[in-house]
């Protein structure tokens, strides 16, 4: 028999070598998070994007050193990555923007953002942000599509679109041609009729269809009166008309006996939706329940072995949903939390008389892997409370776990604190309330906090938001509530800001990190596959022909945008190099040419690539979340006056003055032969068989990695950047084949390779040019090939990384010094600053002018201090 003493030192021993490994974790994998400020949610095409980025380490928010890189996307509703920022960072700050093009078609898009070092854990932790675009050159068509199987046959899909224009009116009794792409060899063609309301119902197939991968596309052609038709695609997601309810409760448990709290929370595909009903069991009705305007809610009771609980929640048109509770269980641990008092945390835990037997309990609290407080307990009673002090925690997400003796999990509840003396309290003012068109604004802030203020980094926007919605997140949902997800619920910093019941729901929602305690206690750390980045750099691997290192070799790097900048390096023994410390800027291409350590020129370069981040499964969500206001129309038209002025006077970003070039000898194009849809040679990037250096590679994929921009192969496979997870398609001598086929084709034979990536080459392709189209062209009689001296340059090869982008600067008017007015002024975002340092003693100052519109314009700044305490504050002023 154990002894206590023995029991007790035991537990001891257990407890330190847990938070030993709790100490190792945070230590040598800290998280950093990312917030960008953007200076509004709502954008029209042709507008900017610009944003700041916020990069933090710890609970505490300390401004990170980990990464010196970050990525920032913008993504399409196909989950297609449209544009991409590659930025340096600065003491864990950066800033960029996107210029969304005219021609980009409307609907709701994601900005993510992400460090290198944070591929590493689970993209909910990447920065995710929901904007609408809405298109300047038309009304537009917003589509919101639901896909179910049919109930009386399970082997054909229903599919369900509602259609309605910038206004929320339902587009109607439109004339429809659509095609279904199951996958790369069967379609479906179609047509169908938009009814009065807006809805348009079809039916096909789901032989083909790959189950929530994205890979099925809807391509809709719609009746547009005298005016071009709309043309839309929409990714198949199968989805339901039911919501569904998901139930947590308290502590990860029913446990029978024991009073228990249930969180509940319900959505329609995935996008919150209130509900009430009531709870039964045996046919008797228990309690009623209902949730928030998120869907989100709590009830109790007291559970019993043996008996099953259901929630009954009444729909529409009779329909009524039935959700089970989570099996009762008949022993275990509960875990009940009052957060509701100033000062501290009472937890309670509670179990079964039988299950007393003089073990030690130890509760932790952390966040990931961060300890703040930690203690035991002997278990002599059925119930014991721990008492935690607020000020022992920091602001943020805490989560209470309760461990057993062998330090594995028994329950957990997460918590939210806010300490007013961990944010800044700015006082933010204007110069006056009332302005007039094209008048000069002085803006002032300053922070006062408890605390010694030290010095702070700032961003500000200003907006008018008569011309747009109202409404986004700021730098507390993220950084203090761990809030990174598309389908963002209300949050405790919004315009509405939620009680601390509500706050409370949420995190009585938020799933257990069971798997994080059982990885811990095993030792199983994260694998560090992707290192934090803190520099640009071209690396690889030079070998012989049998694959084996050369050390030694010497390596050449040249930039093709600039031949006067050329670096060499030798490897090392492993056959390594590195060309560290370099810059550059877009998407150059550089030469990388390798000799062995005789000079020989018979080798292989094999270059370092990090693949790409791969993307959240699309949904099937609204294009425009919320309803607009009529005062969008007066965006669309403002919008629409000022590029019309632009475009008259030739200044619309795309007008390029060109001197008149003579052009006196023509090459013969190697594509002349093409079945190029858009002409022969009309392509993004055109690349001649004759350029391969064929005789080195064995395979055409491989004769073409790297070789061409914006194009990277997996496998064998050809993927555009601009779609990273779809292969494009392959089209050789007019003919669609699989992209899986391609290195089966002789390189040889091949006469010219023409890459269609922008919607300009890709659009006439319909649905099949949606990733891309690689369009390959064999030769033909009069196309003989170039001798083998002329095609072979082993040692030798071109690469086009992403470097970072040049970061422009907001343009706003001085009218101070511009007295011509023929031009309207139809800002939205009306001033920009993205780099604003202040503290106590020096204050925060920013001047702009007001545009000719009038309305209300907001001004917003948010920003953190050195010790990571965050700060937001928005004031509102009139122009007449």
């Amino acid at each position: 028999m154990v002894s206590w003493a023995q029991q007790k030192q035991d537990t001891t021993d257990a407890l330190d070598r847990l938070l030993r490994k709790l100490e190792t974790y945070q230590k040598n994998y800290p998280q950093e998070r990312v917030y960008l400020h953007t200076d509004r949610s709502y954008y029209q095409s042709g507008e900017d994007i610009w944003f700041k980025a916020y990069i933090t380490v710890s609970q505490f928010n300390f401004l990170s050193a980990i990464s010196k890189i970050i990525y920032v996307e913008l993504l399409n509703e196909q989950q297609e990555v449209v544009q991409s920022r590659r930025l340096p960072v600065i003491s864990g700050l950066s800033m960029g923007d996107f210029k969304l093009p005219g021609t980009l078609a409307g609907g709701t898009y994601h900005i993510r953002a992400y460090t290198n070092w944070m591929r590493n854990f689970d993209e909910t932790l990447f920065f995710h942000k929901t904007i609408n675009i809405t298109d300047s050159l038309s009304q537009g068509v917003f589509a919101v599509a639901n896909f179910q199987s049919l109930k009386t046959d399970q082997d054909t899909i229903l599919g369900t679109l509602h259609f309605h224009d910038i206004h929320g009116k339902p587009i109607a009794s439109r004339q429809v041609d659509y095609t279904i792409r199951l996958d790369a060899k069967n379609s479906v063609h179609g047509k169908g009729m938009i009814d009065e309301g807006g809805t348009l119902s079809l039916k096909f197939p789901k032989n083909g269809h790959r189950k929530n991968t994205g890979s099925s596309k809807l391509h809709l052609t719609i009746e547009n009166g005298n005016r071009p038709p709309i043309v839309k695609t929409i990714a198949i997601q199968m989805g339901s008309k039911r919501p569904t309810v998901q139930f947590y409760p308290e502590g990860g448990s029913l446990i029978s006996g024991i009073t228990s709290k249930v969180g509940f929370q319900s959505a329609l595909a995935d996008t919150p939706y209130p509900v009430k009903g009531y709870l039964e069991s045996d046919g008797q009705e228990l309690l009623n329940f209902a949730s928030d305007s998120s869907g989100i809610g709590n009830f109790s009771l007291i559970p019993q072995a043996g008996k099953v609980y259901t929630a009954v929640i009444p729909l529409h048109k009779g329909d009524t949903l039935r959700a089970q509770l989570p099996q009762i269980q008949t022993a275990g641990f509960s875990l009940a939390v009052n957060n509701f008092t100033d000062e501290r945390v009472q937890a309670k835990v509670t179990t079964q008389a039988s299950a007393v037997k003089q073990q030690t309990l130890t509760l932790i609290a952390q966040n990931n892997g961060m300890v703040f407080y930690a203690a035991k307990h002997q278990l002599t009673h059925p119930e014991f409370a721990f008492s935690i002090p607020k000020d022992k925690l920091p602001s943020g997400v805490i989560r209470l776990t309760v461990l057993d003796e062998g330090m594995h999990f028994l329950a957990e509840r997460a918590l939210f604190i806010a300490h007013p003396s961990d944010s800044l309290n700015l006082s933010l003012q204007t110069n006056k309330q009332l302005y007039h068109p094209r008048e000069k604004v002085d803006v002032q802030f300053s922070t006062k906090n408890q605390r010694d203020s030290t010095i702070g980094t700032f961003s500000a926007a200003v907006v008018n938001i008569s011309k747009i919605p109202s409404g986004q997140d700021n730098i507390f949902s993220t950084l203090w509530f761990n809030n990174n997800t598309y389908q963002s619920p209300a949050l405790p910093f919004t315009d509405v800001p939620l009680t601390p019941e509500q706050i409370d729901n949420r995190m009585l929602c938020l799933p257990l990190h069971r798997h994080f305690w059982q990885d811990i206690r095993a030792g199983k750390f994260p694998e560090n596959a992707y290192k934090p980045e803190k520099e640009l750099k071209i690396s690889g691997t030079i070998t012989n022909a049998e694959g084996k290192p050369l050390p030694q070799a010497k390596v050449t790097l040249v930039s093709l945008q600039n031949a006067t900048a050329v670096l060499d390096t030798l490897t090392n023994a492993e056959g390594r190099f590195s060309f560290d410390k370099i810059l550059f800027y877009n998407q150059p291409e550089f030469i990388v040419q390798a000799r062995d350590a005789k000079g020989r020129k018979n080798v292989n370069i094999k270059l370092d690539e990090s693949p790409n981040q791969e993307l959240a499964e699309a949904k099937n969500a609204s294009e425009i979340k919320i309803k607009p206001n009529a005062s969008q129309d007066s965006t669309t038209r403002s919008n629409r006056q000022s590029l019309d002025e632009l475009q008259e006077g030739g200044f619309d970003g795309n007008s390029i003055l060109l001197e008149e070039v003579k052009v006196n000898e023509k090459k013969e194009s190697p594509a002349k032969y093409s079945s190029n849809l858009n002409g022969a040679g009309h392509a993004d990037q055109v690349i001649s068989g004759d350029e391969l250096f064929m005789s080195s590679c064995p395979s055409l994929d491989m004769c073409l990695q790297g070789r061409l921009t914006g194009v990277i192969f997996r496998g064998g496979v050809p993927y555009s950047t601009r779609s990273p997870n779809r292969p494009m398609q392959v089209v050789l001598d007019g003919m669609y084949v699989d992209a899986f086929t391609l290195n089966t084709i002789n390189p040889f034979d091949v006469a010219s390779i023409e890459v269609l990536r922008t919607v300009g080459n890709t659009s006439i392709y319909g649905m099949y040019g949606a990733n891309g189209v690689l369009i390959i062209t064999t030769r033909r009689g009069d196309q003989p090939r170039a001798t083998d001296h002329d095609l072979y340059s082993p040692g030798i090869t071109t690469f086009s990384p992403q470097g970072f982008y040049a970061i422009r600067n907001f343009q706003a008017p001085d009218y101070s010094k511009i007295a011509d007015g023929s031009i309207s002024d139809t800002r939205t975002t009306i001033d920009w600053q993205p780099d604003i340092i202040a503290d106590k003693n020096v204050p925060g100052r920013f001047s702009f002018y007001t545009a000719d519109e009038p309305g209300i314009y907001r001004i917003t700044v948010e920003g953190l201090d050195i010790n990571g305490r965050l700060a937001h504050r928005e004031i509102t002023f009139r122009v007449e």
